[in-house]
């Protein structure tokens, strides 16, 4: 049975939508501090283009034709034989391969109605399961057999409107942080944000570094580069690296992307020589673009989400952030498997842990690259 193209609940109608409602798009989301670069047409053509499945708009209109609520919706391949549990099942998400991007909605009704169509829809997509992933913990819905499942902590600091407001915790928190930022601007590293693209290939090399220490798969190059391409140039993504001095020229020894949108800075990925940890480049890379943020008039600093067992990630960006959420994943219908980050997991088990941390970069990428076909 096809998927009918409308969903009605008397004065609001739920249709699917193409691009060309993009510029309406924008501005409605623009009406929500919560939606960050995330929700961006833009992101939903990078993602597209990463795997080559299908993005799917659902708008939600009242009977004057007015944008009352979106659902972003992309397919999933799901990875072959049944591997990496639910993080790898064939999936009907809002959205893969992206920390949060849920629904927006203007009241319950319409978030129902969206959730339902999404429903509907991967009903109708053999085998795949509908996945929606929220900061709300009481995410109402018709649907009886829609379950929610916690998946992690997020990471904030809220950007004050005055500089000399700027402060991370209590006294001797920011005192900590203020101490690392002094060494490394002592140390000789500055902060450039960068316009080249060779500087994005160096950029990448420390990445794939960083990644492997973490024994988490990277995503390709060329996803690095359809962000640049794609971003960049609207100024919604920065590249800010830290340099230091050496032997009469510069070297990149940490650098961060990051996704500006709305009111919300998001700190996406980092990579950093961990030889050169002690001059706190990280530090003083977070401190910069918290204090431009200020000065551009954003309010809110996207530390990201931290995978299960990395405590010291978590702990690093605790010290950053004045508030923590937890990020929950709905799912329709429920599954069994108790570990929701199997994928993660598994790489730091044991044998294959010991085997990817002895791959060369290179390798490690061709399969980050192969993973996120599936994911």
């Amino acid at each position: 049975m096809p998927v009918s193209n409308i969903s009605e609940n008397k004065s609001l109608t739920v249709k699917e939508a193409n691009n060309s409602i993009d510029k309406e798009w924008i501005e409605f989301i623009k009406n929500y501090d919560e939606c960050s670069i995330y929700y961006h047409p833009v992101w939903l053509r990078v993602l597209q283009g990463e795997t080559n499945q299908k993005i799917i708009k659902l708008v939600c209109r009242d009977n004057s034709g007015h944008m009352v609520g979106i659902l972003p919706l992309q397919f999933t391949k799901g990875v072959p034989f049944g591997l990496g549990g639910i993080a790898g099942a064939k999936r009907i998400s809002s959205l893969p391969r992206t920390p949060v991007s849920g629904l927006i909605a203007s009241n319950e009704d319409i978030a129902d109605l969206l959730i339902s169509k999404a429903n509907e829809i991967s009903k109708n997509k053999s085998n795949h399961r509908l996945q929606i992933k929220s900061f709300n913990d009481n995410l109402n819905s018709n649907i009886k057999d829609l379950s929610k499942h916690f998946w992690r902590e997020v990471y904030f600091t809220d950007i004050p409107k005055y500089p000399e407001e700027i402060r991370f915790g209590n006294s001797k928190n920011h005192s900590t942080i203020k101490r690392a930022v002094n060494k490394a601007i002592k140390s000789g590293v500055t902060i450039k944000y960068s316009d080249s693209e060779i500087d994005l290939l160096a950029w990448y090399k420390l990445y794939l570094d960083t990644m492997k220490f973490h024994t988490s798969p990277p995503r390709s190059l060329g996803f690095f580069k359809s962000l640049w391409n794609n971003l960049k140039s609207k100024g919604l993504m920065q590249l800010a690296l830290a340099e230091l001095e050496d032997g009469g020229g510069k070297r990149i020894i940490a650098g961060s992307i990051f996704l500006n949108f709305n009111k919300t800075v998001v700190y996406a990925f980092n990579g950093s020589n961990r030889k050169d940890f002690e001059l706190r480049p990280n530090d003083l890379i977070h401190w910069t673009i918290i204090h431009d943020a200020q000065k551009n008039g954003f309010e809110v600093y996207d530390l990201g989400e931290v995978a299960n067992g990395q405590d010291g990630l978590a702990a690093y960006k605790q010290k950053w952030a004045s508030r923590i959420l937890k990020m929950y994943h709905y799912y329709c219908p429920d599954y069994e498997e108790k570990n929701e980050n199997e994928i993660d997991a598994g790489l730091r088990d044991g044998l294959l842990r010991k085997l990817w941390s002895i791959l060369p970069p290179k390798i490690t990428s061709l399969i980050g690259t192969q993973i996120y076909k599936y994911l």
